[in-house]
């Protein structure tokens, strides 16, 4: 899920229930506080991929989300920061036990959502590094994210009562519950299109939109589902490895390529992982590594919302005589 739902939701839960700010502000700081791994993503090329230090990562498992939770906990009460918090004349963090637990509160909720979301969180690293997801939502839910932002706005506007905020809790309740409906209506009649065909189902930006990643031996056939129109429109078919030559030579390239720490994370966050591989001679060759369903909703037209640039959803790799590097 998006920040701005990410925050929002523990601040109208704790605040329809009339608690002190400082309350409120443990809650929505553990709420916001593993999204908070984006400052983290720097050390992730320097450090072993085990760490998982990348977005959706170490942050986001039941283990190390409450570590995280009570480092940031701390370092938010530390006197320096509290005399920023001060300006704010709101928040009024402490380090105690009972904001230790709303942090942990918090923290559980935000793994709640954005497990329910595609690509999901590893949570049980560090004994499992998969990603566990509902596959309900898209990773931001552009309707959900727009109503976050709309009830924000009200709240910064306006002062609001109480028992306003518990009418905006219920709005927002009502609608999130409204939203998850239609995902699992669409879900569902996904699913029965592609019976019987080796396909995983994944929700698109468009609220009525979903994709079928089908495994077809040598290839992934990725085809796009209109709940409103109840139609499948075919996209690209994209083959799992495109060698243009020197079958033998590339599985050497491959072999090196694939110890590069980006290559690993770029596995473990991709639905499914296809590669091109082409020989430029000299003991050279560029290999690209991408995921056939995020470049399918950038070049096809049955997606709503695109990929911002064609480096998202893939990495290209350059091995000179053996040994490889990540490309511009």
């Amino acid at each position: 899920m998006d920040l701005f739902t990410h925050a929002l939701l523990p601040y109208l839960l704790a605040s329809s229930l009339g608690w002190e700010k400082r309350w409120i502000a443990a809650l929505v700081l553990g709420g916001i506080a593993p999204d908070l791994d984006v400052l983290l993503s720097w050390a992730g090329s320097i450090l072993p991929e085990q760490l998982l230090l990348v977005h959706r990562g170490i942050t986001h498992s039941l283990f190390f989300g409450p570590l995280f939770g009570l480092l940031v906990l701390y370092l938010a009460t530390l006197p320096q920061i509290r005399r920023l918090w001060g300006r704010l004349n709101y928040l009024d963090l402490e380090f105690s036990s009972r904001s230790l637990g709303l942090v942990w509160t918090g923290v559980g909720l935000h793994l709640l959502l954005d497990y329910a979301t595609t690509r999901g969180v590893p949570l049980f690293y560090p004994w499992q590094f998969m990603r566990y997801s509902a596959d309900l939502f898209y990773q931001i839910e552009p309707a959900v994210m727009a109503a976050a932002i709309l009830m924000l706005a009200v709240l910064l506007r306006h002062s609001l009562a109480s028992e306003q905020k518990k009418r905006l809790l219920v709005i927002f309740l009502v609608f999130l519950i409204l939203v998850a409906g239609i995902r699992m209506e669409g879900r569902t009649a996904a699913e029965e299109e592609f019976s019987g065909r080796n396909a995983s189902i994944y929700p698109l930006a468009g609220l009525l939109s979903w994709a079928a990643l089908e495994d077809e031996g040598g290839f992934y056939q990725i085809s796009g589902y209109d709940l409103l129109k109840g139609t499948v429109s075919a996209g690209p078919k994209y083959p799992k490895l495109r060698v243009s030559s020197r079958l033998k030579e590339a599985e050497e390239a491959l072999t090196a390529a694939e110890g590069l720490f980006q290559v690993k994370i770029f596995r473990w966050r991709s639905y499914a992982v296809a590669i091109n591989a082409s020989y430029s001679g000299n003991g050279s060759w560029d290999i690209q590594y991408y995921d056939p369903l995020v470049l399918a909703q950038r070049d096809g037209s049955w997606s709503l919302l695109r990929p911002p640039s064609s480096r998202y959803g893939s990495v290209k790799v350059a091995v000179q005589d053996g040994l490889a590097r990540v490309a511009e």
